[in-house]
């Protein structure tokens, strides 16, 4: 209640889930479908994981950082410009950037900053935090920003909202193009073709899940191509170029100790 309300430009939609492959081919055949492609035809789709943080929309205007609003409903969020100019990952000035343009990513922290952070907690008394993602969030959403500051925020770009011209004909080329400006990107982002392609690579994700330094829940596909998304458009409040395919929930065995019967 204490930060003042931002009304997004263009929103910033969720994104519909696959659970399955079966989900995940009959994302690709509806993209073909609705484009009318022949099922032979070359169609290229982007791949990333999907970070488990707070989704942020960094405004920059002449290459200014200018305004940082939170997601919120999709449609209005929160100014936290104050608090976003403590981390370090985002640079207050782009060169090179177009006049205006929004970049998106997310806020998180990582497992190790995680521990560090709740061990100073203890340290002091107080109650630690439930997850990285709740802490990442409870941070940002501090009044202070000094508090902000103190506290071990990152940020991933991963895609774009409001922006006055696009430097790239596809998704690859406009994200490699924001991390030439020094914002970061996540290495495992990759152009793919074909559904199989896409498979293998979310299976070597969910291989390398573990040992990732931050929590991620899936994979995100986006058809690569710009024109082919302006041509999809969007459903009710996700769009139909882009999908997040999640893995399936971590299982871990406990040993039951004992037993208190009161």
């Amino acid at each position: 209640e204490t930060f003042a309300k931002v009304t997004h430009r263009v929103r910033m939609l969720s994104l519909e889930n696959a659970f399955t492959d079966e989900d995940v081919g009959d994302f690709e055949e509806r993209v073909r479908s609705f484009l009318n492609l022949a099922p032979t035809a070359s169609l290229d789709f982007t791949a990333e994981p999907k970070i488990d943080g707070l989704s942020l929309s960094l405004r920059y205007e002449g290459g200014v950082l200018v305004q940082a609003a939170t997601r919120g409903d999709g449609e209005m969020g929160e100014n936290v410009t104050d608090n976003a100019r403590t981390i370090p990952d985002i640079p207050q000035t782009l060169v090179g950037a177009p006049d205006v343009v929004e970049v998106r990513g997310e806020v998180y922290m990582s497992h190790a900053d995680f521990a560090a952070l709740n061990g100073r907690q203890a340290e002091k008394g107080d109650k630690p935090f439930a997850n990285p993602r709740n802490a990442a969030a409870g941070s940002l959403r501090q009044k202070d920003p000094s508090v902000t500051a103190a506290r071990p925020l990152r940020f991933l770009a991963h895609g774009w909202g409001d922006v006055s011209s696009l430097p790239g004909e596809t998704q690859f080329d406009v994200i490699k193009r924001i991390e030439h400006w020094g914002i970061p990107v996540d290495p495992r982002f990759v152009r793919l073709t074909m559904t199989a392609d896409v498979l293998s690579h979310y299976r070597a994700i969910e291989a390398l899940r573990a040992d990732l330094p931050f929590d991620i829940d899936g994979v995100v596909y986006k058809v690569d191509r710009l024109d082919w998304q302006a041509r999809l458009g969007f459903v009710a409040k996700a769009p139909r170029w882009a999908i997040a395919h999640k893995f399936p929930a971590e299982q871990a065995e406990t040993t039951l100790d004992s037993i208190d019967i009161q």
